[in-house]
């Protein structure tokens, strides 16, 4: 079983979380946003991978380094790699099942943060970026994210959430899928 590791980074005094999984095999670095030496030395192993939630600076701020340091190939979505203009990458689908390390990432296309979003469901986890907020949702008032398309994205995420799921978001704590039904006022309500 894999162990998810959050590394709080500073990008331009803003608090980004990097996350690092360790698998049974390797490392799985997940948004390489900012100070790419506080990141690798989190590293216990080869990493195997670098993959991107979405394509805001924030969260690809070190990307270049860190890749230039470990050699891992990175993984993203063609909507945000392509306006980004990330060169070199492994284009993320809906669906696509990644085995790392012996460990299993199912990608779901979440967009509505940004048109490129996804989430990384690992066993009954999810890594979702800027989906969701501690209290809140990522915010829709950028362009190319649209509050429809974060509420479609919601409900997605939301339907394979248990009272165990925890939820790795790009800023803050790591969250109680069961906490954040109860509180969170910005998820939609729950369609019976």
């Amino acid at each position: 079983m894999a162990e998810i590791e959050r590394v709080a980074v500073s990008f331009d005094d803003l608090e980004v979380n990097c996350y690092v999984v360790h698998t049974p095999q390797g490392e799985v670095i997940v948004d390489a946003g900012a100070e790419p030496e506080r990141i690798l030395e989190r590293l216990r192993d080869e990493a195997l991978a670098i993959l991107v939630t979405h394509g805001h600076a924030d969260h690809i701020g070190a990307l270049e380094e860190v890749r230039r340091a470990t050699g891992a190939p990175v993984y993203m979505h063609p909507a945000d790699a392509e306006p980004a203009g990330m060169a070199g990458y492994d284009p993320l689908e809906d669906g696509r099942l990644l085995q790392l390390g012996g460990e299993g990432f199912r990608v779901l296309h979440t967009p509505g943060h940004s048109p490129g979003s996804v989430t990384f469901v690992v066993g009954e986890d999810q890594l979702v970026g800027d989906l969701i907020l501690p209290g809140s949702v990522g915010r829709t008032d950028l362009p190319g994210a649209s509050w429809e398309e974060i509420e479609l994205s919601l409900r997605r995420v939301m339907s394979l959430w248990s009272e165990r799921t925890r939820l790795y978001c790009g800023h803050g704590p790591v969250l109680s899928a069961a906490r954040e039904l109860e509180t969170n006022p910005y998820l939609p309500p729950e369609v019976p």
